[in-house]
C-alpha cells in the first residue's frame, strides 16, 4: 500500500488512513460485484471464457474509472444494483449514515 514511502507522524492518522482505504477496497470489491451480477464483466474477458478472468476489486475499479463513459441506462443499472448490494448488509447502511 506504499506506506515503506511514506511517514505518517501518528499512529491515530496510519489508522485511519487504512480504514479508509479499507472501505474504499470493500466498497469497490461491490461495485465489481454489482457489475458482474449484470453482466458488465462480458465486456471486460474474452467471449471464449466463461470463467472470472479478473477479480471483483479489478472489475469495480474498471468501473469507477469509466462511470462516465457509460450510457445513462448502464449508469442506473449498475448503481441501482450497487445500492442493492448495499441495502442488503446493514453495516453499510450504519457506516455510510454516520459519516
Amino acid at each position: 500500500m506504499g506506506l515503506s514511502e511514506t511517514h505518517i507522524g501518528t499512529p491515530e492518522r496510519r489508522d485511519r488512513l487504512l480504514f479508509i482505504s479499507a472501505i474504499v477496497i470493500a466498497l469497490l470489491t461491490i461495485l465489481g460485484a454489482a457489475g458482474e451480477s449484470i453482466g458488465f464483466d462480458r465486456k471486460l474477458k474474452v467471449n471464449t471464457v466463461k470463467t472470472r478472468t479478473h477479480s471483483l476489486l479489478n472489475q469495480g475499479i474498471y468501473y469507477y474509472k469509466c462511470f462516465n463513459n457509460f450510457k445513462a441506462h448502464e449508469q442506473d443499472a449498475l448503481l441501482t444494483v450497487f445500492n442493492e448490494l448495499l441495502v442488503t448488509q446493514p453495516y453499510w447502511t450504519e457506516l455510510l449514515l454516520s459519516i
